[in-house]
């Protein structure tokens, strides 16, 4: 079984969409993988019960899994995973976030866990960060970036990041998040992979109603019909990109 964990070079620059796209685009190789949201914060409530907004987003690409399924941890305080935590009185127990992973890898092709914010969101008051659980999972990597303006500075500091901490990085996603001028991504894309030597997997193209693209199945796969398979196959090859 394979575990890839998908961060970011910031909040919001599209984890959550990637990793459901990225659900339907293995389905498309006949590989059928589970979404996985390690720790969720910014819990919604409604009709009486508490929502993970992204293990919900999950669902309009996957199939029979319970919203219980998709997550470890679910806060109310939409902030930083140490801070939620410490407002709701909860410590993040690792051991338990792993078994509910296994769990998940024996009944899939694969596991993709999405991170919380970036690289150096703090996980424990005590400065354990992202990163470090990373270190420590040890499984390959893929980095979502904004495709605009700014994003070559924050994804090759990113990238630099998890080189030194000898995080296998299996490829780069570029999310447009706005309309952008094309000649500047095509740069962008172009310089990332110059100053970083790492895969480009592909692109997102901007959608306006993203949640609707994501719940109908032709549209998914306009929205990834650029990735590049092969790194993934090589990934689902490897018997070691797994959580012990």
């Amino acid at each position: 079984m394979t575990v890839f964990f998908i961060t970011g070079t910031d909040t919001d620059v599209g984890k959550t969409v990637v990793t459901s796209l990225f659900v339907s685009f293995m389905k498309s190789y006949g590989y059928h993988c589970a979404p996985f949201k390690p720790i969720q914060s910014g819990a919604v409530q409604r009709d009486g019960e508490w929502i993970a907004p992204d293990p919900e987003i999950y669902q309009l690409v996957t199939e029979h899994q319970e919203m219980k399924d998709l997550y470890a941890y679910l806060l109310e305080k939409p902030c930083s995973p140490h801070l939620a935590a410490a407002h709701e009185q909860v410590q993040f127990d690792f051991s338990f976030i792993n078994n509910k992973v296994n769990k998940l890898e024996k009944a899939y092709d694969g596991v993709i866990l999405e991170g919380a914010g970036g690289l150096y969101v703090p996980l424990i008051e005590d400065g354990y960060c992202m990163i470090d659980w990373m270190e420590e999972l040890h499984v390959p990597t893929i980095l979502v970036a904004r495709a605009g303006v700014g994003t070559i500075n924050h994804t090759v500091l990113s990238v630099e990041a998890l080189v030194r901490r000898k995080i296998p990085i299996a490829g780069i996603i570029f999310n447009h998040l706005h309309e952008e001028e094309e000649g500047i991504v095509k740069d962008n894309i172009h310089m990332v992979e110059k100053l970083t030597k790492v895969p480009i997997i592909g692109t997102v193209p901007y959608r306006e109603n993203i949640l609707d693209v994501l719940a109908d199945q032709d549209e998914r796969q306009k929205c990834y019909a650029d990735w590049e398979i092969n790194v993934f196959r090589e990934a689902f090859a490897d018997e070691s990109a797994t959580i012990a």
